[in-house]
């Protein structure tokens, strides 16, 4: 047994160095705060005993090749001395902080995690607080993995962004930006590119921001989930959603949400090439849609509400612009809108729950209930769709085909009713199916331009379908059509 342990702890040393490569390329790193001290340990070896946290962070990432630090407690930034002081991660590392805070409290030159021309690094589950002059900073970068971001800042640093990558010391390329990313009070940009070839960015938060939401600058060949803003550069110029200066092509974004913020999406100064698939914008104190010296740029459905004015464009071509409250403009990509034409029998099925769309106690009288319920293979679950009127379609049970869904007493209101009633053609017993992806669709009523809704987000047997505005990433507002 001795011989075959001893063959095995050589084998693990060996083998890595037979290939060229150390045994110890990747490491594991754990930064500590007990008793008064940081303590920073590499492979369990100790590297660091003292009072500044960056720098016990900084002695991990340079005590080791490509691995992961642990950082298991919150800490002060510290002093900046009057230069950039940051926390460096190293090529191959990455940073997962387990949600703990970076307080930047120590002048103005505190950047709370920044890189120059290092590929491959993620940063994960970081949240920070106070003052910082970049939240997060990558110059020249690739590769780089920012996960789960959380910043809730004090606007007072007279830079003040949230999260910045670009391009400006070498070509940068291959940015991921995932999972919770919520971006609060920055003096400047919540999240911000500049010169970036390649990324992905998912859903974003973004509050209380100085300049635009998310920014995007000179960067291509990308794409991004749904933006959802609120108070960013209210009574400004900014925008919770902007590309500038010669962004673009090939950029896809999912949705934008703005409220109170100075516009909600503006492309400018150059850019082009970008498709957003769908906007709810309302209350803003500039436009609500701006185009300016911009091509090739598609907003393909929504709302806007309440814009000063709700949209405009100016020395745009080869454009278009296709929302309720503003006139249509042009023609979207493909020739069409992401609405599609539906006929047929299905099951209707609300992504969060993955039941079924199901008329109460399958009643077939004027003022039943629509509700969902678990799939029992019946006609009260089984749903007509009928195309009516271009993009818009009746929806009708099959235990009840003379009946039709729809919103009580033609209501445009959140939290209207839905049920079946006599069909009659009102608008309020019209809907539309607009492509969420992945297979999913909104269903959207023709009077109120308000999305089918499960209820609270229930998942439970009997929650009630309602009308609702139409939010981002809403899962109980998404639905499979299942044909039967």
């Amino acid at each position: 047994m001795s011989r075959i342990k001893r063959s095995f702890s050589l084998a693990t040393v060996l083998l890595p160095a037979l290939l060229g490569a150390s045994p110890f390329a990747f490491a594991d790193a754990e930064v500590t705060y007990t008793n008064g001290s940081w303590l920073a340990r590499v492979d369990g070896n100790q590297v660091y005993n003292g009072n500044r946290y960056f720098d016990a962070i900084n002695a991990a990432a340079n005590n080791m090749g490509a691995g992961t630090i642990n950082i298991r407690n919150s800490g002060n930034s510290g002093s900046d001395g009057g230069q950039v002081y940051a926390v460096r991660p190293r090529a191959g590392q990455t940073l997962d902080f387990h949600g703990h805070q970076i307080n930047a409290n120590g002048g103005d030159l505190v950047v709370p995690v920044y890189c120059d021309r290092r590929d491959n690094i993620t940063v994960r589950n970081l949240h920070v607080v106070g003052n910082p002059r970049y939240g997060v900073w990558f110059r020249g970068c690739s590769n780089v993995t920012l996960e789960n971001i959380t910043m809730d800042l004090s606007n007072n640093n007279p830079v003040g962004l949230g999260i910045r990558v670009d391009s400006s010391t070498a070509p940068a390329s291959n940015l991921t930006v995932a999972g919770n990313i919520n971006i609060n009070g920055a003096k400047g940009h919540g999240l911000e590119t500049y010169g970036i070839d390649g990324f992905t960015i998912g859903d974003v938060t973004v509050t209380n921001n100085g300049g635009s939401g998310v920014l995007l600058n000179n960067s291509r060949n990308g794409t991004v989930g749904n933006v959802t803003g609120h108070y960013n550069n209210n009574g400004g110029g900014y925008a919770t959603f902007r590309v500038a200066n010669n962004n673009g092509p090939n950029v896809t974004v999912n949705s934008v949400y703005s409220r109170n913020s100075g516009r909600g999406f503006f492309s400018v100064s150059g850019s082009h090439g970008t498709t957003v698939n769908y906007v709810d914008i309302e209350s803003t104190t500039s436009h609500g849609i701006f185009l300016e010296d911009a091509s090739d740029t598609h907003v393909v459905s929504g709302r806007v509400a309440n814009g000063n004015p709700n949209c405009q464009l100016v020395r745009t071509g080869s454009s278009s612009i296709n929302v309720s409250g503003c006139a249509q403009v042009g023609t979207p990509p493909s020739g069409g809108s992401n609405n599609g034409s539906v006929n047929g029998v299905y099951r209707i099925v609300p992504v969060h729950s993955g039941k079924a769309l199901d008329t109460a106690n399958c009643a077939t009288a004027d003022g039943t209930n629509v509700q969902q319920w678990s799939w029992l293979n019946n006609d009260c679950q089984k749903w007509s769709i009928t195309q009516v009127d271009g993009d818009y379609h009746r929806i009708s049970p099959l235990n009840a085909p003379t009946l039709g869904v729809d919103i009580d007493s033609l209501s445009t209101a959140n939290g209207a009713n839905a049920m079946l009633w006599n069909y009659w053609g009102g608008e309020n017993q019209q809907f539309r199916f607009q492509s969420a992806g992945e297979g999913r669709w909104r269903i959207i009523n023709r009077l109120s331009q308000k999305c089918l809704d499960v209820n609270a987000n229930d998942s439970a047997d009997g929650a009630n379908l309602i009308q609702w505005e139409c939010l981002p990433g809403a899962n109980n507002q998404q639905y499979q059509l299942i044909a039967q």
